[in-house]
Order: structure tokens, then C-alpha cells, then sequence
């Protein structure tokens, strides 16, 4: 694996590990009033990448 590679590697892995982590704090939800609240049952990063047509 070259050095390209790895690093190209890492930077997923770094992106992984962000969205898995916006992914846990909607797990933290002590009723249905928490999604109400949000707006969404989406995480506002992917929202805002949906209005940006990025999807």
C-alpha cells in the first residue's frame, strides 16, 4: 500500500468515525418530542448536503 493510498485511507476512516458519531447523538432520545425538537431524523450535516443538492 502506498503512501497515496494509506492517507487516502485515513481520511475516510476520519470521516467514518465524524458521521458515526452524529449518528450516536440521535440515539440519545428520551421521547418522540426529541425528534419534533430537531426538526429531523436526519443529522443536520446530511440535511444540509440534501438543500445543497449534494445527495
Amino acid at each position: 500500500m502506498d503512501h497515496e493510498m494509506l492517507e487516502n485511507a485515513l481520511k475516510r476512516i476520519a470521516e467514518l468515525e465524524r458521521k458515526l458519531e452524529l449518528y450516536y447523538s440521535l440515539l440519545k432520545i428520551d421521547n418522540e418530542l426529541d425528534f419534533v425538537i430537531n426538526g429531523t431524523y436526519l443529522c443536520d450535516e446530511e440535511l444540509q448536503n440534501i438543500m445543497e443538492g449534494k445527495y
